[in-house]
């Protein structure tokens, strides 16, 4: 059991340090992508990026959250009991249904693009081109979240990996170059440009996914006779169990997220010139929101592998190993989200400043102070994604449905409030989310530490990532402004940046973050475990 054990920890670590590596690198791409893009565009063709994306996040949440996480938890049952046959027409009935909801999801953004833009976004018709140029993407999106959440449920997030950066390559590739080629047209076809690259690099993304899979056929999909009955609704039926609530759970922001666009042009215009509202709109989505979703890219990557690694530990009843990895990925999230809240709030204006050159003064003031303001979002969500895994894999997908939508409940009614005051203005936008993600990850990991059986060392948990940042952001701000004031210039925020990484990394062993067993489990911890404890 214990050798099942450490296996099975083992691969989750380097399941999520794959998909972490991946998702990092994908989102750093998915940056330079807002960076380049907003040199092309400038602050008014990227209202038009900008403004589309909650409605397709929205959208794309009915194939990308509930349906792959049901399909990685079902495969992972499946293998764990050596059913592969099983394993293999989980993943086939899913295709089929993910080809239903990406053909109804794209219609739906198609056809409802003049509304979408004029009644909810509240901007001129001209808009409705940016929502159907991005429209057929959601229908190969639905494809590739049916491949991911097979690869995840084998755990061989290698190939979910090399699908998520090629996505942001080609996505950069094409867009920029539509981008340009159509600029002349007019700066709505040039963001149009930018939308249907990022059709383009699904496409190809898509292909990737599909030729990986065929090439590691033999390993992924191995033959024998399957030990499910043949009904398809014994695989339909577990799967929309599993998936509904998840999905209703992840939609709920999503959909905060439309409610968000709607209150903050329509409040903002209230006291504010349009040119001033589409300004702020464009600065908390594109300088600061972009930049707080990086460290998002591991704390998913936490989440997608705790569920088929605590699903599988359930279906072998292994509780040792439920509770090892409960507890291991609660700490890496905050070992991860502390840090990263830490010196978003540090160097968030200085990190700003080097990133976007073109950025105009009063835009880049305005976006500094929004990002001291929305770094401290960062904990939250990274406790809230890491724990939102947990519970699925443990089978109480219901709980972080119901946390988030007292969360984002929350999060609609203080930005109703806050959006009115001409004294809080946008600044009303990041402390809805604060609200929003500290009541849902607060939550979510009582709840686990409570169905897990974990018996929280509060200093261990937190107490040590938060000393540890508290001492990295102190050294960070004395030696940002001493590395400025020797060489003044944007990139040495980028220098600073290293520095504070390093710096965290030192502390993490000096504090003691992990024990030997738990950096045993990590891709090349053994080699540092002689500087950590039993």
């Amino acid at each position: 059991m214990e050798n099942a054990e450490n296996k099975g920890n083992t691969r989750f670590v380097k399941g999520a340090a794959i998909l972490a590596a991946a998702g990092i690198l994908s989102r750093l791409i998915g940056v330079l992508f807002r960076v380049w893009a907003y040199d092309i565009l400038g602050e008014a063709g990227m209202d038009f990026y900008e403004i589309v994306f909650p409605f397709y996040s929205w959208l794309l949440i009915i194939s990308s959250s509930g349906i792959p996480a049901a399909i990685s938890r079902l495969v992972a049952e499946r293998v764990a009991l050596g059913d592969h046959a099983g394993a293999r027409k989980v993943f086939i009935k899913s295709l089929w249904l993910m080809v239903g909801i990406g053909l109804a999801t794209t219609a739906v953004l198609f056809f409802g693009a003049g509304w979408f833009a004029t009644a909810l976004a509240q901007r001129p018709p001209e808009y409705a081109i940016a929502f159907r140029a991005l429209a057929p993407a959601l229908f190969f999106v639905s494809l590739l979240c049916a491949y991911r959440g097979y690869l995840q449920g084998v755990q061989r997030m290698s190939g979910t990996g090399l699908s998520q950066i090629a996505e942001q390559v080609f996505k950069v590739v094409f867009a920029l170059i539509l981008a340009r080629l159509w600029l002349p047209r007019g700066i709505a076809w040039a963001a149009a440009g930018v939308l249907v690259g990022v059709v383009i690099s699904e496409v190809r993304a898509l292909g990737i996914m599909m030729i990986f899979t065929a090439m590691n056929r033999h390993v992924l999909m191995p033959s024998g006779a399957s030990r499910v009955p043949q009904n398809g609704g014994r695989v339909i039926g577990p799967m929309l169990a599993i998936a509904v609530p998840i999905t209703l759970g992840a939609s709920v922001l999503p959909l905060a997220g439309v409610a968000d666009v709607w209150l903050i042009n329509s409040n903002l215009a209230a006291y504010m010139t349009q040119e001033a509202v589409k300004q702020s709109y464009v600065v908390l989505s594109t300088n600061v929101r972009s930049l707080i979703n990086l460290p998002a890219g591991i704390t998913v990557a936490l989440a997608m592998s705790l569920v088929p690694a605590i699903a599988a530990a359930r279906a072998r009843k292994d509780e040792a190993g439920l509770k090892n990895a409960s507890l291991l990925g609660l700490k890496l999230s905050m070992a991860v989200g502390l840090p990263c809240t830490v010196g978003l709030f540090v160097l968030g204006g200085p990190i700003i400043q080097m990133l976007f050159p073109r950025i105009p003064p009063e835009s880049l003031a305005l976006a500094t102070d929004l990002m001291r303001l929305a770094s401290l979002t960062v904990v939250f969500i990274s406790m809230a994604q890491t724990a939102t895994g947990a519970l699925q894999g443990l089978g109480r997908q219901w709980l972080p449905v119901l946390f988030m939508l007292i969360g984002a409940a929350l999060k609609i009614l203080s930005s109703a409030i806050l959006l009115r005051i001409p004294a809080v203005n946008i600044f009303g936008a990041p402390i809805s989310n604060i609200i929003c993600f500290g009541v849902a990850g607060i939550l979510d990991t009582i709840f686990l530490a409570h169905y897990a059986g974990l018996k929280l060392n509060v200093w261990d948990v937190f107490g040590k990532p938060l000393l540890g940042s508290a001492l990295m952001g102190g050294i960070l701000y004395f030696g940002y402004k001493l590395l400025y004031a020797l060489r003044p210039g944007s990139m040495m925020a980028l220098v600073a940046t290293l520095l504070g990484i390093a710096i965290y990394l030192v502390l993490v062993f000096a504090l003691q973050m992990f024990k030997k067993t738990e950096l045993a489990l990590i891709p090349g911890g053994r080699k540092l475990s002689r500087f950590a404890k039993e």
